[in-house]
């Protein structure tokens, strides 16, 4: 890596390659971005990349787990301001925001992309929902303290339903997908707080 950079400026770089990343992510996807287009999204050469990243692969995996460790930044400061488990509402907004962001790395991969980025992510790091382990546990743990009866197991697997449905995106029409993605974050947070009352109702710990 060329000596003429700092500390911060390689930092700076760092941020800008995988900031350009996302938007390659966008425009071309998992398989059609090439570094070349990440270098020149950011005005240097290949081999500059080459000195940060050793590979495509390593690229991205960087990029999925920094987007993770912000969402989970994010709950659990949505936990911390509920004082335990947050509101259903702003559960499913955070939810909303990890599924349909521009950073869900399920809507740019396919299964067989998935196993390649999985198998380049820091060992403390796992491809799958944001919802799922240690937050999830947390969160059950906190409704059940106010007297609901959440089922985490459930809310698990319809998280990772939802990330299997991505991954099969082809099959279903662009519709059809938001509003089957939508319905399972309505189902994962039914198995959370249990279903409303009625129409327009939203459980207790509303």
């Amino acid at each position: 890596m060329p000596a003429i950079f700092t500390d911060a400026d390689k930092e700076e770089l760092r941020r800008s390659m995988l900031d350009a990343g996302w938007e390659c992510l966008l425009e071309h996807g998992y398989r059609a971005t090439r570094v070349e287009d990440i270098a020149r999204a950011v005005g240097i050469a290949p081999g500059t990349f080459y000195g940060f990243f050793p590979s495509k692969g390593a690229f991205v995996a960087q990029m999925v787990a920094e987007n993770r460790h912000t969402l989970m930044d994010s709950l659990d400061v949505l936990i911390e301001r509920a004082g335990g488990a947050p509101r259903r509402e702003d559960l499913r907004r955070w939810m909303h925001s990890a599924w349909h962001g521009k950073r869900a790395i399920f809507r740019y991969i396919d299964v067989a992309d998935y196993r390649k980025v999985r198998a380049a992510l820091p060992d403390d790091v796992h491809m799958g929902p944001e919802l799922v382990g240690s937050a999830l546990v947390k969160i059950s743990s906190e409704l059940a303290r106010a007297g609901l009866s959440p089922d985490a197991e459930l809310a698990s697997s319809l998280q990772r339903v939802c990330a299997l449905t991505l991954l099969a995106r082809e099959e279903l029409a662009p519709a059809a997908l938001e509003r089957t993605v939508d319905a399972l974050i309505e189902a994962t947070l039914d198995a959370l707080y249990g279903r409303p009352a009625c129409e327009g109702e939203e459980a207790q710990h509303e």
